[in-house]
């Protein structure tokens, strides 16, 4: 074998191999060739996908950037909300805190018993007499609206919770006067109805005298009206009996009193989760104050019946010895054996020496 024939058969060999070789590398690129091909697919899925994300996502970002601003807006709006109800809930609580400073203060001195002396009874018409109805017809026909022809339970209700809620118990003032040539100082006395509610309020004859003349002023046939006093010891305490046929309904504004309930001004006062409930006279409040609490529905009129009485029962009109019974209890833990002591209206006065002269009278 020649040289040429050597050369040439290991150039052919060597073409072979590279051949197969190159066969070779071909097959591995062209598997990597697919597999980039797919995993190009892939990323141009996942790409596709995460588009719709984005998208998604900026609608969502757009959504929540509009609600970021009306939260704003009712953010500002509750904070200007919030000031104004704290600077009312100050203003609220300091008016809360005065008044249950000073409330202990009246009533303490409202529950003081003292005497309670009526001018001399044998003057007691001639004061009555001067009580016109014109000092009060203001009151009874245009803020009451009372006729002749109401009904007499919803006559003596309004009259009597118009009183509690407009004016105020008070002691008379000292007044001076010339006896003997010498000038003496008088304490108790009998105010007309007119200086009753000029002055806002009045002790015991004061307030009987001013419903006495208020009911007067719609008196119809078969109504009768006398004022009332009892009597113990030297303690006096004056009311209004108000006759219907034969009949009694005794108003006592002084003594919250009205056949057959105590009428107070019921508060309601929070402590955490607790709510207490107070017991006022609507007397021993200012006229104000009560206006205050009621509209701010921190207080409220109510009757408060005795044991086993229902509620129908105030202003109720009972027979003579019941009536007078009942109102007897109601001052028995203030007043000794309370008893009726004297009965007048505008034309005569009557004294007793005990209650069963006064119903035996009252009988005939």
């Amino acid at each position: 074998m020649n040289w040429s024939t050597i050369t040439a058969s290991t150039i052919a060999c060597i073409l072979a191999v590279l051949l197969l070789f190159s066969c070779f590398q071909y097959s591995i690129l062209s598997s990597e060739y697919m597999n980039l091909r797919d995993g190009y697919h892939d990323l141009k899925d996942k790409y596709e996908d995460l588009q719709d994300d984005y998208r998604e996502a900026v609608s969502r970002l757009k959504t929540i950037s509009e609600q970021n601003i009306e939260l704003r807006e009712n953010y500002s709006k509750l904070a200007e909300s919030y000031k104004r109800l704290k600077l009312q809930y100050d203003d609220l609580r300091s008016k809360y805190f005065e008044i249950n400073i000073t409330l202990p203060k009246v009533e303490e001195k409202l529950k003081e018993i003292s005497d309670r002396i009526l001018i001399p009874s044998d003057r007691v018409p001639d004061m009555l007499k001067q009580a016109s109805p014109a000092m009060v017809k203001d009151v009874v026909y245009g803020e009451l609206e009372l006729k002749a022809e109401t009904t007499p339970e919803i006559k003596a209700k309004k009259i009597l919770e118009w009183i509690m809620l407009n004016l105020q118990y008070s002691d008379d003032d000292f007044h001076q006067y010339l006896t003997d040539n010498r000038l003496e100082s008088y304490q108790d006395f009998l105010s007309l109805p007119n200086e009753t509610l000029a002055r806002g309020g009045g002790d015991c004859e004061d307030l009987a005298t001013l419903v006495y003349t208020m009911l007067k002023t719609v008196l119809k046939r078969g109504e009768q009206i006398y004022i009332i006093e009892i009597s113990s010891g030297g303690a006096r305490h004056a009311g209004v009996i108000y006759k219907l046929e034969d009949k009694l309904m005794i108003l006592d504004p002084a003594g919250g009193y009205v056949t057959n309930a105590r009428i107070l001004l019921e508060m309601s006062v929070k402590k955490g989760l607790k709510e207490y409930k107070i017991w006022l006279s609507p007397l021993a409040i200012r006229r104000e104050w009560k206006k205050f609490l009621i509209e701010k529905e921190f207080a409220k009129l109510i009757y408060m019946k005795p044991s086993g009485i229902e509620e129908g029962e105030a202003y109720k009109f009972l027979e003579a010895e019941d009536a007078v019974t009942l109102w007897l209890n109601h001052w028995r833990k203030e007043m000794i054996h309370p008893s009726i002591s004297m009965v007048a209206n505008d034309t005569f006065v009557k004294t007793f020496t005990s209650t069963q002269e006064f119903l035996d009278w009252m009988e005939k």
